[in-house]
């Protein structure tokens, strides 16, 4: 299933203008070229005509602005140079050609820095930024985005300097930067005139929702996806309206989907189901009215989406009739999505439904017809380029065929998957992909090292004070022995806090990341051959936390979790993270080690026994029972440490996404290891063959049991 991503509304602020046939200002302007003068107004008549017409006539549009630009060049007009090229920076952005745009666009920048307009390279900036983050590039988006903020800051455009809040917080949202996005955010939200900015702070909201539900945090996603939707119902934005409705519609089939993913098969998870297509269905008279195709489409598309999950939790369920029911009526609004997307010519759309019509085709046995859906959008995606549904499509293929038994063709498509995943995801890209399933946790502990740091700082700038005004006053050797027990009592009681903020440093990153940490500033990421991961998860987590307090919760996993550290500290294992109720370590780094896959076996036999030990007590006091799942894989990662105010030392790579499907496909009380794993620990320990298993996003996959 491919990813619907939230949907953004990003503050652009190239000038908008709105699509018309007839242009009357266009006209009147033309009526002056014929008999203005070659000069700069001529210039400037040129490239205003041009402005009008980017949408409607980009060729005449295109044709004025060139006129523009080797006029401007006779008569040594920078300005107007500089203008013409940034006209025909936007004409061609709006026309799809982005690289040419940004082109201009930089052209446009170099003869406004010439002229000292640091206004201009401001908005140069800002238009480069967006072109940049429309294409992917996110990096450099956000290092445009920043710059053009400074820029405004120095010229004391403080409400542009605001509104780049807003723009840099996408960008790092999109990055899986969610920290960063959210201070950004609340900066924006901060520093806005809520009655003056009114829209832009609804859509503000609207993004805080994105990064809410990206982080699992479902319920503020909720709050703030609804403050965004009031304020836009207040300003009468049926647009923006239709957008966050979309993306409530999305939250609540994300949380079906994350309760399904957890076994959970209750009433609680059909409700999400059906909350979102009431959601969807509330949008879609707005997308009608407006006459927006391209949003019904995609409403028609998030509607069979939604079906189909709701088919499978039926069929998880155990009612196939109902099940069948359900997927076939997510082929009539595959089919509504699909007429309007071919007759829009939206590739990318079309291609879309065809994946979702294959995936349905898949889930009711009828192979087939899912392979020939899936050949249909495998075609499309390799005609556009897109190679995330490349891969999806090879890695269908491969699973269709196998199923079918055709399983020389499925060798064939899996080794083609393989090798296209790993020659696109280069380390550096894997990074900036695998930050979006980050979630930053212990932020208590980063901010207490903030404070202790502040603390030292404090404590030094005291003791600078001190000794000038002891070195005004005291005088002669008697005193200055006085000096200096000062200074030594002084110095003792810096040594003390800086050994605090050292330990709390280590208490959240490895030694040797810590010391370079100090040393430089910052720690260089790096590749792992071979490292074990583990995952742990609690049966009925979301069950159990309806039927205690807050309180009672965090204590009991308080008491696992510690638990859990001292069982990996027995074996040097890392902990990486604990991320809601589940516990994630790595074995093997940052120091390499030829037993990690053996040491983390051993560990996770005794959080087991623990868990069992812990079951007991809790069920002789009448307490809810946790029960724990624990998968493990060994793999590459790549290691290092992200953010600059907030860090935290973190893995990347498909061996995490692997270590958590070892877990979601185990079975409480147990350890699932990989047929990775089991290479290496098979002569140490007891373990029974699963065969091959569902692993979700991963097909099907060897797994094992540890015995002991």
């Amino acid at each position: 299933m491919p990813n619907r991503w939230p949907i953004h509304i990003t503050l652009i602020l190239l000038p908008c203008f709105a699509m018309t046939q007839q242009n009357p200002v266009a006209d009147s302007l033309g009526r002056l070229l014929k008999t203005a003068r070659p000069d700069s107004n001529r210039v400037n008549l040129l490239n205003e005509i041009a402005w009008e017409l980017k949408f409607d006539d980009p060729k005449t549009a295109i044709a004025h602005l060139d006129s523009a630009l080797v006029l401007s060049k006779k008569i040594g007009s920078k300005k107007g140079e500089g203008n013409a090229l940034n006209y025909r920076g936007v004409v061609a952005d709006i026309h799809g050609e982005p690289d040419l745009a940004i082109d201009f666009f930089q052209k446009s920048k170099q003869i406004r820095e010439q002229l000292g307009d640091r206004t201009g390279v401001a908005k140069l900036l800002n238009n480069i930024a967006n072109v940049k983050e429309n294409k992917g590039d996110y990096l450099g988006a956000l290092a445009d985005y920043q710059q053009s903020q400074k820029l405004r800051q120095e010229l004391g455009d403080s409400a542009r300097a605001v509104n780049a809040h807003y723009n840099i917080a996408n960008v790092l949202e999109k990055m899986g930067d969610y920290p960063e996005a959210l201070e950004s955010i609340f900066l924006y939200l901060e520093g806005a005139d809520p009655e003056a900015d009114a829209e832009n702070v609804a859509n503000a909201w609207n993004i805080l929702g994105n990064i809410r539900t990206e982080t699992d945090r479902f319920d503020e996603a909720e709050e703030a996806y609804q403050k965004s939707l009031d304020l836009n119902r207040s300003l009468g934005n049926e647009w923006q309206q239709a957008s966050v409705l979309t993306n409530l519609a999305n939250l609540n089939d994300s949380r079906g989907e994350y309760l399904m993913d957890k076994d959970s098969f209750t009433k609680a998870t059909q409700q999400y189901f059906e909350k979102a297509l009431s959601i969807y269905n509330e949008a879609l008279p707005i997308r009608q009215r407006l006459e927006d195709e391209s949003g019904q489409a995609e409403i028609f598309n998030n509607i069979g989406y939604v079906l189909k999950n709701l088919g499978s939790f039926y069929d998880k369920k155990g009612d196939q009739s109902l099940a069948q029911k359900t997927w076939a009526q997510t082929e009539e609004y595959f089919a509504k999505s699909l007429k309007i997307r071919q007759k829009l010519v939206d590739k990318a759309g079309i291609m879309e439904v065809y994946n979702g019509i294959a995936d349905v085709r898949r889930r009711q046995g009828r192979f087939p017809e899912a392979l020939d859906y899936t050949q249909r959008y495998y075609a499309i995606a390799k005609q556009i380029n897109d190679l995330k549904y490349q891969q999806n499509g090879l890695k269908d293929l491969a699973r269709i065929n196998f199923k079918m038994g055709n399983f020389e063709a499925a060798y064939k498509y899996r080794e083609q998957y393989d090798e296209l995943r790993y020659s696109t995801f280069t380390e550096e890209r894997l990074v900036a992909e695998q930050r979006r399933e980050a979630v930053y946790t212990d932020r208590k502990k980063q901010q207490e090292i903030e404070r202790q740091q502040q603390a030292l700082q404090l404590q030094e700038a005291k003791l600078r004070s001190e000794r000038t005004r002891l070195y005004a006053v005291l005088g002669g050797a008697g005193l200055l022995a006085v000096l200096l027990l000062t200074l030594f009592s002084k110095n003792k009681t810096i040594q003390r806090e800086k050994q605090r903020s050292d330990d709390l440093l280590l208490n959240i990153l490895p030694a040797q990341t810590a010391e370079e940490l100090k040393a430089h500033g910052k720690a260089k990421a790096r590749r792992y051959d071979s490292v074990t991961v583990l995952f742990t998860d609690f049966k009925g987590f979301t069950a159990i936390s309806e039927q205690i307090s807050a309180e009672e919760l965090v204590a009991e996993l308080d008491e696992c979790f510690r638990a859990f550290d001292d069982i990996i500290g027995k074996y040097s294992i890392e902990k990486i993270k604990t991320i809601g109720d589940a516990y994630f370590c790595a074995a093997g780094l940052p120091e390499p080690t030829t037993t990690h896959a053996e040491d983390m076996v051993r560990a996770a036999l005794e959080m087991q026994v623990f868990m069992k030990h812990f079951g007991e007590k809790n069920r002789a006091a009448n307490k809810p029972v946790f029960v724990c799942r624990i998968g493990i894989h060994t793999g590459p990662v790549v290691a290092g440490v992200v953010g600059q105010k907030k860090f935290a030392y973190d893995i990347w790579g498909d061996t995490v996404n692997m270590g958590a499907r070892m877990e979601s496909s185990g079975e409480p009380g147990r350890v699932n290891i990989s047929e990775a794993t089991y290479a290496l620990v098979k002569d140490k320990f007891t373990c029974i063959p699963r065969g091959k298993v569902e692993a979700k996003g991963k097909g099907e996959v060897e797994m094992y049991f540890v015995e002991g």
